[in-house]
């Protein structure tokens, strides 16, 4: 029976004042979903490949992490709201910014359609962070268009190995790609409506 995104068992992931790193076993179809918190008005990202003993024995790391001390973020949250340091933390209902992280072990099947789709209605996500694609991001057509990522960086895979893709929807989030090269990706990711 073919596994549908439903079934699937998610981990959860909250960025707050601390960083949130996860290992990514080669092979394995895994589905990663982090919430970065609405007052964090940048983070850093980093996605590789991680050889613990040889090349053959690989596991794909990702992390996410705040890009100035929980303190310093907080401090010009409350300046742009008016508020005293001494005054509390404010209950705004903002919402976090959603990314999936997600070794998808081939990215040009009906499979994973049907599961992109369900997991982007589910969680409306701002960001996808796809691995193992196996596939060139060009081959795709417009299918992230439809979902409204509009603006990416990619590694494509080498012959039917490997590939990342870091894709975004411009209208939630601002990403700055500083370095994409043979399976690395780092960027900085703020939000789009961040108040200056």
């Amino acid at each position: 029976m073919e596994e549908i995104a439903e079934n699937t068992l998610m981990t959860e992931h909250r960025v707050d004042q601390y960083k949130t790193l996860l290992f990514l076993e080669l092979g394995k179809e895994v589905y990663h979903h982090v919430s970065i918190d609405w007052w964090l008005e940048e983070v850093k990202l980093l996605i590789q490949p991680w050889w613990e003993i040889d090349s053959h024995n690989v596991r794909h790391i990702v992390l996410v992490k705040p890009a100035k001390a929980m303190e310093e973020d907080q401090k010009n949250v409350k300046s742009i709201l008016g508020l005293s340091e001494v005054e509390n933390w404010p209950t705004i209902p903002m919402s976090s910014i959603d990314l999936l992280i997600w070794n998808c072990r081939g990215a040009s099947n009906d499979r994973f359609r049907r599961n992109l789709h369900d997991l982007v209605q589910m969680y409306k996500l701002d960001m996808l962070i796809l691995m193992e694609t196996k596939v060139e991001l060009n081959k795709m057509g417009m299918i992230f268009n439809n979902f409204r990522y509009t603006a990416s960086t990619h590694v494509d895979p080498i012959g039917r190995s490997g590939g990342i893709w870091l894709l975004w929807n411009p209208n939630q989030v601002n990403v700055r790609v500083n370095e994409a090269c043979s399976q690395m990706i780092t960027a900085t990711i703020t939000r789009q409506e961040y108040p200056d």
